[in-house]
């Protein structure tokens, strides 16, 4: 196997480790493999920040691991992260960022399973498995600019990703989510280097759609409990299309 057909392995690996922490299941079957993941990845990090954030991770035990998902992610008694594309482009979930998630898929023959997983096909967490079962693909038949991975990259991934690290960086609760965008932040610069793409320019003197319709929400929410959340399986590949 080529070069190029080795780091397309590595983008795949890297995309399925980032996807699983957004999937809440009561199982610590993923988290196991998450964990045989990061020890992987830690052997040869992308630079010194890398390491430290690998060497906090390995700290996580699953119980720890759960908790912050619960903290960061779904308890309704915080404002929590936005976790679909739609809501960083248009302050607001099922918009069109859904939609060309959805033509991408469609467009290479791809489905996703109501069944195994119910969010939607611009959640960031599907988003990333997307990409791992992309580019897995791609490893075996071939990477070029016109692949459906670098079309999701491009066209959903590089709008939303950095304001998207920066909340999971800024919650008040997340330890686990600080150090993994630490790692996201710099395999996000590699795959933009790669692919020829630039960051989008962002005005700091203007709100974001996300940020202005976060702004219209109280932080703190009347709901008394924390969310409930069905477990949800990363989908799988079978005659083209996604389980």
């Amino acid at each position: 196997m080529n070069n190029s057909n080795e780091i397309t392995k590595a983008r795949a690996f890297y995309y399925e480790f980032f996807a699983t922490p957004f999937f809440f299941s009561e199982s610590d079957e993923k988290f196991i493999i998450w964990k045989k993941q990061l020890e992987i990845l830690a052997q040869n990090p992308l630079n010194d920040a890398n390491a430290k954030a690998f060497e906090e991770l390995k700290k996580l035990d699953f119980t720890a691991f759960k908790l912050e998902q619960n903290n960061v992610l779904f308890d309704f008694n915080y404002v929590n992260i936005p976790l679909s594309a739609s809501f960083y482009e248009e302050g607001r979930d099922d918009g069109a960022a859904r939609l060309r998630v959805i033509e991408i898929l469609k467009k290479n023959l791809y489905v996703k399973d109501l069944i195994k997983c119910d969010e939607s096909e611009d959640y960031v967490g599907f988003i990333f498995a997307s990409m791992s079962k992309f580019l897995s693909e791609e490893a075996l038949n071939g990477f070029d600019e016109n692949s459906p991975s670098s079309e999701l990259f491009i066209s959903v991934i590089n709008g939303f990703i950095d304001e998207f690290i920066e909340n999971c960086e800024g919650h008040e609760r997340a330890f686990m989510f600080s150090n993994l965008m630490i790692i996201l932040r710099s395999f996000i610069q590699l795959e933009r280097s790669l692919l020829g793409v630039n960051a989008p320019y962002k005005d700091p003197s203007v709100q974001s759609p996300a940020q202005a319709a976060l702004n219209r929400q109280p932080y703190k929410s009347k709901m008394p409990s924390v969310k409930a959340k069905i477990a949800t399986e990363e989908f799988s590949l079978a005659d083209k299309e996604i389980l």
